[in-house]
């Protein structure tokens, strides 16, 4: 899950100003950054496939994403993930479990979908490998090897500024393709209760905390 939840940040351009990021990547996805941080919160709704090409393995889940300010929630492949700005909290409502947890580590920052308002992450190099008829697709590549993801390609329709789709490609020959159906303002108002589970609210479930 914190592998997923690392390619959707970067399907929502986390990652505009790099030292070595060529100017016409950095344009492109400075535009794209502008657009969603127009919306007071943002609600995306996606489809994320995990392909492996060798094991002739092709699964797809629907998915969505909000966010407001640093918090956020995933939800995705039957779990509940939610930050509320100082607690992780990862709902298995099939486990009828909740895990909450300090987000302490490197790998947790980088899981953080609202990464995309912090505009001087510096985590990936990016670079615009084509551009035609309307669409641009960058590739962004770690600074500092990671353990899991090799490079990310990122393609963006150039004339509404969007983000159409994300390719992370894994080391061990496991991609993960996240394609955008819709990003939007939500419909309602998002109180801050929304990134917040609920326990109170969810006697039966077993609370595992790990802060």
């Amino acid at each position: 899950m914190r592998h997923i939840l690392t390619i959707l940040a970067c399907a929502l351009l986390a990652f505009p100003a790099a030292a070595q990021t060529d100017s016409a990547a950095k344009s492109i996805l400075d535009k794209a950054v502008a657009a969603i941080k127009a919306y007071p919160a943002v609600e995306v709704t996606f489809d994320l496939s995990m392909i492996n090409e060798a094991e002739n393995i092709k699964e797809t889940h629907a998915g969505k994403a909000y966010m407001k300010g640093q918090m956020y929630r995933v939800d995705v492949m039957d779990t509940e993930n939610y930050f509320d700005g100082e607690f992780i909290y990862t709902y298995m409502p099939d486990a009828g479990e909740v895990n909450i947890k300090l987000p302490e580590d490197e790998e947790e920052e980088m899981l953080n979908p609202t990464i995309l308002f912090d505009l001087h992450n510096q985590k990936f190099d990016q670079r615009l490998v084509e551009e035609k008829e309307g669409k641009a697709y960058i590739e962004l590549t770690p600074k500092t090897e990671h353990h899991q993801i090799a490079k990310i390609g990122v393609l963006v329709n150039t004339k509404t500024n969007q983000v159409e789709e994300v390719t992370s490609f894994g080391k061990d020959g496991n991609n993960v393709v996240i394609s955008i159906k819709s990003l939007k303002k939500p419909d309602k108002e998002l109180s801050d209760d929304f990134f917040r589970f609920d326990t109170a609210a969810h006697p039966d479930v077993e609370v595992v905390d790990l802060r």
